[in-house]
């Protein structure tokens, strides 16, 4: 993506919405399998995505109110997961947002994968980078699906931030995950039972009611479990982060999902430093868990650290 404004987050306070132009998704051409070689033939790129012409189009909120969030040092929080998988809790037609920067709007709004972000952060501004705003927006709609509300967002930023969008095709170098054994599946990864329905949307509570949050937390007694046998997250149609054994090590998982959303989240979860895509070959949807020592900025783990680093995992 490309972006450009003319304001800075000072003249937000007075002028509030600045001018972003962005380039939205990314074709990847090359692949690296053993080593680099170049696609014949580039895949094309569809203007509209298939899960907007879905969600039905163009979508608005019925009211909004948008402001930069006073205390950058507050935590960031969203009441929506804003990753590229589907799972949905029912807000009721709420989205709400505390000290949420621009780049995780665009991300949630337009869907996109962890390749395509990486792609277009260098270009936007610092304070679409850093600048955190708080949100509150609602549609009378209350059954509003994660891809309307995704389509809602869209709105915003343009109605709001004055986003334009356009689409772009560029030639980058990725990594393409591959079975190491075509036909053999490791321990970690397993297709999805038949039956299971381990849905990841949790219905809207009633008035004057709360939900039951399942806790991925260990050591309490009265704490649900977060996984299944297997070591696969409880909750299905989303990545969830459970307690590793170790505090250097990262467990992460999901369960009943494709391929490709799990190919999808292997370069921010390994930090590889490029896109990977899924030329597994593997159709359907999966449950998959790794454990592996936790190598992204600021993690630092020890010399010693015990245990498979990222790719090591990803070959067992």
């Amino acid at each position: 993506m490309t972006a450009n404004t003319s304001q800075s987050p000072d003249q937000l306070e007075k002028e509030p919405w600045a001018s972003l132009q962005v380039s939205v998704l990314v074709v990847f051409l090359l692949f690296l399998p053993v080593r680099l070689i170049a696609q014949a033939t580039p895949p094309q790129l569809e203007q509209v995505p298939d899960w907007q012409v879905a969600a039905g189009g163009h979508q608005e909120f019925d009211v909004i109110s948008v402001h930069p969030h006073k205390n950058p040092d507050d935590p960031s929080s969203v009441n929506v997961a804003y990753g590229p998988e589907d799972n949905y809790t029912n807000t009721g037609g709420v989205f709400s947002a505390k000290n949420w920067p621009v780049v995780s709007l665009i991300s949630f709004a337009f869907k996109t994968t962890t390749g395509q972000r990486d792609a277009f952060r260098a270009t936007l501004p610092d304070w679409a980078l850093s600048k955190g705003f708080s949100i509150e927006a609602r549609t009378d709609n209350h059954e509003v699906t994660k891809g309307q509300m995704r389509l809602m967002v869209q709105s915003l930023l343009i109605d709001r931030f004055k986003l334009k969008v356009h689409y772009d095709t560029r030639e980058v170098s990725v990594y393409a995950a591959e079975l190491v054994k075509p036909g053999e599946l490791g321990p970690q990864l397993r297709p999805h039972p038949t039956g299971d329905a381990c849905s990841g949307i949790v219905p809207r509570a009633p008035a004057g009611k709360e939900i039951e949050v399942q806790s991925s937390s260990a050591g309490s007694a009265s704490a649900p479990p977060s996984t299944v046998p297997g070591g696969f997250p409880v909750r299905g149609g989303t990545f969830v982060n459970t307690r590793p054994s170790a505090p250097y090590l990262r467990h992460e998982g999901a369960r009943n999902i494709t391929m490709a959303q799990i190919v999808s989240t292997f370069t921010g979860v390994g930090n590889l430093g490029r896109p990977v895509v899924d030329q597994t070959g593997l159709a359907g949807n999966y449950d998959w868990v790794m454990e592996f020592i936790d190598e992204r900025p600021g993690r630092d783990p020890p010399p010693d650290a015990d245990g498979p680093t990222f790719q090591q995992a990803l070959k067992n």
